[in-house]
């Protein structure tokens, strides 16, 4: 059986492109998209430049608080419930710091409104890619849901902690700022949800 030479970094690749995906690389449950609804050139999001994938190895969500006002009006607590998570470096910089990470696995997480207790659970099992900029500073975070990602007060899209579905794309300018300039599929403001 030959391996799947073609990570999740690169279908978003593809679907950016508006290009096939080759099946090896196809989440089955994702929503496909036409060429038509994806913006490009895919420069703005990933240079696969340098890609060579090392092998998998085990990564680990830990529990965590997002504290009321960054994120959500409350306290959110993060509790994880299950996790199988993988990841592996796609590209190193010449001086061998990260440049892409890709992500898989199951992660199921509950959320917890610390000031009220409202709980939801969430399955956050989507498959991704990060890339950093040679300082260490994020870039881009894209992927095929469902997972999480958080925007703050100060960024250029509402603040919350989304629960992503579909094919999403977080981009992070010099200033630290995130954006979100692809997103086809669900968005699930956690924030909103246990208000």
């Amino acid at each position: 059986m030959r391996p799947r030479l073609v990570p999740v970094a690169m279908a978003v690749v593809c679907a950016v492109l508006g290009a096939a995906v080759p099946a090896s690389a196809r989440d089955a449950t994702a929503p496909s998209a036409t060429a038509a609804e994806l913006p490009g050139p895919i420069e703005d999001y990933f240079d696969l430049s340098d890609f060579a994938p090392e092998p998998w190895r085990p990564f680990r969500s830990e529990d965590t608080t997002l504290p009321g006002g960054t994120y959500c009006s409350f306290d959110l607590h993060l509790r994880v419930v299950e996790d199988e998570e993988m990841v592996r470096v796609d590209s190193r910089y010449p001086d061998g710091s990260v440049h892409i990470n890709e992500y898989k696995g199951k992660l199921i997480v509950d959320f917890v409104n610390a000031d009220t207790g409202a709980t939801v659970r969430r399955d956050l099992s989507g498959s991704g890619a990060e890339e950093f900029r040679p300082d260490g500073t994020r870039k881009t975070l894209g992927g095929v849901g469902p997972f999480g990602v958080r925007f703050k007060t100060t960024d250029a899209y509402p603040a919350g902690y989304y629960v992503v579905d579909g094919i999403h794309v977080t981009t992070w300018d010099t200033a630290g700022r995130r954006h979100m300039p692809l997103a086809i599929g669900s968005e699930e403001n956690i924030c909103e949800t246990l208000a």
